[in-house]
């Protein structure tokens, strides 16, 4: 299975993922999108979990790496580069029939969690219906829209 590395929402290299046995194993190469340590999430569901530090290759930063097939009973939907920031992970999925694009996602200590959105100025705002119950700030020097998930998706007032 070949699959896309994405990037704050544009897809920036290649991951190969094949079966070895008890394990899968993973090899990958994207373009680095600026100095320093970068980790590679696998996104799957509301979760983002961590696969690995990519180190420096030709032509870019490269991963190898093997993953017990235990561990991955479900493939990821996605992999998504990026650094934690301020307890918020990268994250790439879907939320009902939306498509998140770029986001990053926090589990808080009452195991709800924050999803984090980043729409370019141009483009629309994901799940703009919740826009009432979304509150603006920043991570990373990148403006954001922060929706509080206490168990999926609020419900909407009907006015």
């Amino acid at each position: 299975m070949d699959d896309t590395i994405y990037y704050q929402g544009a897809g920036i290299g290649r991951l190969s993922l094949r079966t070895e046995g008890l394990y899968y194993r993973l090899s990958g190469a994207c373009t680095e999108p600026g100095p320093g340590i970068w980790r590679l999430w696998s996104c799957l569901g509301l979760r983002s979990q961590p696969v690995g530090v990519l180190f420096p290759g030709t032509g870019g930063l490269r991963l190898e790496k093997r993953v017990s097939r235990h561990s991955w009973p479900i493939l990821p939907d996605c992999f998504v580069l990026g650094r934690e920031r301020e307890g918020f992970r990268p994250w790439r999925g879907s939320i009902e029939t939306h498509e998140i694009p770029d986001a990053m996602l926090r589990e808080n200590e009452d195991r709800s969690q924050t999803l984090a959105l980043f729409a370019p100025p141009e483009g629309p705002v994901p799940l703009a219906e919740y826009l009432p119950l979304m509150r603006e700030g920043e991570l990373d020097g990148r403006p954001c829209l922060l929706l509080e998930l206490p168990d999926g998706l609020p419900e909407l007032q009907e006015d």
